[in-house]
């Protein structure tokens, strides 16, 4: 305690004697003080690591509810149907339901007969079956879609996209690799017509330029 030893060199022999007799008694009482200073800053710590815990777990639930994107998805919700109006043989039926209180929607798609592969090469008919997932990453700022079918590819799609008001559309990009080595840039175009019809289109990347492979008209038949 080098404050003391100052305090010591000063002293008059008599007051030396009376610091020989109580100097100790003074360094016992610091250093039993000294755990109950730690403890002091120790329990601070812990109330701040709790209240940065609670701070984290509001911003972290306030990002996770739906909000006014989530909405532009449920005008979609409802059962609807589609064709290709080039080649009105390919239509179906799709149905959009929204879960977790409308922060996702499930995409359950039914389209026309097709040789479906089963595994060892071989092959069976069936209807075309697709499912999705749709939202709207709040922290990303971008909606997302994941998909699956049971016809082509064995990957699990992900698509993001981007919503523009002025057009009423999404445009939602992709990359797919069906065959090893074989990477195709991909994009969907989806523009809400009116309350009751909407229409998709289909993009593949070719040499630079976006090729419209495909065109789909959607009408609704059931509300959700």
């Amino acid at each position: 305690m080098r404050f003391l030893d100052s305090i010591r060199r000063n002293m008059s022999p008599s007051s030396k004697r009376i610091y020989a007799k109580f100097g100790i008694v003074i360094i016992i009482l610091l250093h039993a003080m000294t755990p109950t200073f730690a403890q002091v800053k120790s329990n601070d710590n812990k109330v701040g690591d709790t209240k940065n815990e609670n701070e984290a777990m509001k911003q972290m639930l306030d990002y996770s509810g739906p909000g006014s994107n989530h909405a532009i998805l449920a005008q979609l919700a409802g059962t609807w149907n589609f064709v290709d109006p080039k080649r009105p043989f390919i239509k179906g039926i799709l149905i959009r339901k929204p879960i977790y209180d409308g922060r996702f929607y499930t995409v359950e798609i039914t389209g026309g007969k097709l040789p479906l592969p089963i595994g060892n090469g071989k092959m069976k008919d069936g209807n075309y079956q697709n499912l999705q997932i749709e939202g709207y990453d709040n922290p990303q700022a971008k909606f997302v879609t994941t998909s699956v079918n049971n016809h082509i590819g064995s990957n699990i799609e992900m698509q993001n996209g981007s919503f523009d008001k002025e057009k009423n559309a999404f445009t939602y990009d992709w990359e797919t690799e069906l065959v090893p080595g074989l990477k195709k840039a991909n994009r969907r175009v989806l523009r809400i017509v009116d309350k009751q019809h909407y229409t998709e289109e289909y993009y593949e990347l070719r040499d630079g330029n976006q090729i419209k492979i495909r065109e789909l008209d959607f009408t609704k038949s059931a509300e959700y």
